[in-house]
C-alpha cells in the first residue's frame, strides 16, 4: 500500500472565535487527505483518509498535535467535501473522529473504522 499525503488548506483561531486563546497565543490548524493506493489481485484502488493538525504557540512556546485517519473515506469529492466543511467550522484533532462520526450517519459515504 502507498500513502499520499496532500495538503488541502489551513487556518487560524484567535481570541475573536474564542476566550480560550490567550492574547498572546495561536492557533493554527492544517488539513490534508490522506490518498491510500491499495494494491489488489486485479487492480489497484484509492481509499481517502483525514490529518488534522493542531499547532499552538503561545510565549515562543510551541505545542503540536495531530489525529491522522486512514481509509474513511471511498471518493476523492466526498473527502474534498468533508475537509472543507473542517476547515470552515475550524474543527481541532480532538473533536474531528467526532465530527466524521456524525456525517457518516448522515451519509455511508464516510465509514470510521
Amino acid at each position: 500500500m502507498e500513502i499520499i499525503k496532500e495538503f488541502y488548506g489551513g487556518t487560524s483561531i484567535d481570541s475573536n472565535d474564542t476566550e480560550c486563546v490567550i492574547r498572546k497565543g495561536k492557533i493554527e490548524l492544517k488539513y490534508y487527505k490522506i490518498i491510500s493506493n491499495i494494491i489488489g489481485k486485479k487492480h489497484t484502488h484509492k481509499k481517502y483518509g483525514i490529518e488534522v493538525v493542531k499547532k499552538y504557540v503561545n510565549n515562543n512556546i510551541v505545542s503540536e498535535e495531530k489525529k491522522e485517519i486512514f481509509n474513511c473515506i471511498e471518493k476523492e469529492e466526498v473527502a474534498d467535501r468533508v475537509l472543507e466543511l473542517l476547515k470552515i467550522n475550524k474543527v481541532s484533532p480532538i473533536n474531528v473522529v467526532d465530527i466524521l462520526e456524525d456525517l457518516s450517519f448522515k451519509k455511508n459515504e464516510v465509514v470510521i473504522r
